[in-house]
């Protein structure tokens, strides 16, 4: 009884098992730095919104409109209510122009994209018939209606100077109705009379945000041409540019937008349509997301391990030298280690050179061990070898993107497919010993 239970301890298939229940075991702190992964991912975004709601949060520029305030009567047995509503009116034209001054900031090793913009945005109304009705039927003349100026973060607002019919009209915090957007600046436009004649305006805006810039295609014809001295934009959005010139010393972008390409008309009553559906604009990027690529990278973890485990498995068959599961455990944590090297350098170098250190690292040490335990070099460089193509495969995965499943299920095949031709004469049933002569 005791020599059967020695032999199936130490029989080919029972390592076997302990290998594949070790690789399960390791994922378990392989979870724990997915974890890790998540927490600095948010540390890093809590310094972003620090220092951006210091600076000014991501801006979206809508308007300017036109809002009409009047009141229905209805008369209902012998009684008179009053129904209070606004109409909406945006402009024929709109166009916006504007150079971008993009700057980082730095909260601890986190950085920000921050940025200051002077835009002009100019264009002309032309009030449809039936808010002429509304005006002459309902003392509109005698009222106050309101041009509006739509921003997302108003803390951005470094000087503006809105001009209407040529005459400069001083500007007014907040919106007298936030039925089309939240936040804003606006303009009484009592004692101007465009009804009869178009109302032209211009408008200078001296804008502070962080990471996007957006606009909102208000105009009939919307025209927004941007540049800036960065060179890495992300254009996003529902409408990309017309035209873009992207190179090392910044980008030049426009986009001309007509009012069919959107889903709302050119006035309406209340709040009727929702216009973020429509935004578009840029994004200031910082080229390399290290923790996105960290996170895709540990989801090979297991494979990883249990490709690490299978060589060394095979080194035993081929080699005939035992290893202890105490000794796959170890270079199981070895391999656990390099994802926090990983992550840890690459807040500070950046993701693709703390790859090539952290694998280089991960490989050495446990070609070294491989050597050490099996007394032979050759074992410790052929380890070495292996396993640096391992991490070569993953690192070339990572780095593309339309190609990199289609990449990575080949290349998991060639590999199984190479350790099934290897350990084809294994047998499974007895304490196995490859067949010299049969190896390739």
């Amino acid at each position: 009884m005791k020599d059967t239970f020695s032999r199936i301890l130490s029989s080919t298939s029972f390592k076997f098992v302990v290998i594949g229940i070790l690789s399960l075991i390791l994922l378990i702190p392989v979870a724990m730095i997915k974890d890790l992964i998540r927490e600095r991912q948010d540390r890093s975004q809590e310094a972003v919104l620090e220092v951006s709601e210091k600076w000014g949060l991501a801006q979206t520029v809508t308007g300017p409109f036109i809002t009409i305030p009047f009141r229905e009567v209805l008369q209902h047995n012998g009684k008179t209510d009053y129904v209070y509503k606004q109409m909406h009116i945006l402009p024929e034209l709109l166009e916006i122009s504007g150079d971008v001054v993009p700057d980082q900031k730095k909260r601890g090793i986190f950085k920000v994209v921050v940025y200051e913009t002077d835009l002009t945005i100019h264009g002309h109304f032309k009030l449809p018939q039936q808010a002429i009705e509304i005006l002459e039927e309902h003392e509109g003349f005698n009222k106050t209606f309101f041009l509006k100026l739509g921003l997302s973060d108003l803390r951005g607002i470094k000087d503006v100077v809105m001009k209407i019919n040529g005459e400069t009209i001083e500007e007014l915090p907040g919106l007298p109705y936030n039925d089309v957007v939240g936040k804003g600046i606006h303009i009484p436009l009592s004692g101007i009379e465009p009804v009869r004649e178009e109302l032209s305006f211009k408008i200078k805006l001296i804008l502070a945000g962080s990471s996007n810039l957006n606009f909102t295609p208000l105009g009939k014809t919307t025209e927004v041409r941007i540049s800036s001295q960065w060179a890495d934009p992300s254009f996003s959005g529902s409408f990309l540019p017309e035209t873009k010139e992207i190179s090392s010393d910044g980008f030049d972008a426009s986009w001309n937008i007509n009012y069919l390409n959107r889903n709302y008309p050119q006035y309406w009553l209340n709040k009727a349509h929702n216009l973020e559906a429509s935004e578009f604009g840029v994004r200031f990027l910082i080229p390399v997301d290290h923790y996105q690529k960290s996170m895709r990278s540990i989801k090979y973890a297991f494979m990883f391990i249990a490709l690490s485990f299978l060589i060394f498995f095979l080194t035993e068959l081929i080699s005939g030298i035992r290893l202890h599961p105490i000794q796959y455990l170890l270079v199981g944590v070895a391999l656990v280690i390099f994802y926090t090297l990983l992550i840890s350098l690459a807040e500070h170098i950046g993701f693709n050179l703390a790859y090539v250190v952290s694998s280089l690292g991960t490989v050495s040490l446990i070609g070294l061990y491989v050597r050490a335990s099996t007394g032979n070099w050759r074992q410790g460089l052929i380890t070495w070898a292996l396993l640096l193509v391992i991490y070569a495969f993953l690192f070339t995965t990572l780095q593309l993107q339309d190609y990199s499943l289609l990449f990575g299920s080949v290349g998991i095949f060639v590999v199984v497919a190479i350790i099934m031709y290897v350990s084809r004469k294994v047998s499974w049933y007895k304490e196995s010993e490859l067949e010299q002569s049969d190896l390739p």
